[in-house]
């Protein structure tokens, strides 16, 4: 009768021992999906920050416009580093998104550059602008798919 006593009780330490290993695994991984969440919606927040204020910093440029004076303006809000910290953080879909209007600000950063390209109606204006609103639509879509969750 001892031994089945000993049995007993080792039997029921090692069950509550395995199961409280089970649910607090369960919640420490909840709480890291939570908190990459919580990560991937502060870097989609500053990378499209950083792309709208760079945005605005290009458009209000005097003309003539120096090369230099476009990369400075370009750089002010810092959207190389947002843009990395999303690559780090974000889905594959999101990070493609990302890079296509990452790429189509570039784009009007080097047309003004290079070519005294003013921002307003003209045609070569909507050529290289157009693009760029296309792209950030888009990556706004796919963030918001991602922060909700596909339907």
């Amino acid at each position: 009768m001892e031994w089945l006593t000993l049995v007993g009780t080792l039997s029921g330490g090692v069950l509550g021992v395995g199961s409280t290993l089970l649910v607090e695994a369960a919640r420490a991984r909840r709480e890291r999906g939570t908190r990459l969440e919580q990560v991937q919606r502060d870097a989609y927040l500053r990378f499209l920050t950083a792309l709208t204020e760079t945005e605005t910093s290009l458009l209000t440029l005097s003309q003539p416009v120096s090369d230099a004076d476009a990369v400075s303006a370009y750089r002010a809000h810092q959207i190389l580093p947002a843009y990395y910290e999303l690559l780090i953080a974000a889905p594959p879909e999101v990070c493609d998104a990302a890079r296509a209007a990452y790429r189509r600000l570039r784009a009007i950063r080097d047309a003004i550059a290079t070519t005294g390209l003013a921002a307003g109606v003209s045609a070569e204006w909507h050529a290289v602008h157009d693009p760029y609103d296309a792209a950030v639509r888009q990556l706004r879509s796919v963030m918001r798919e991602s922060v909700l969750g596909n339907p």
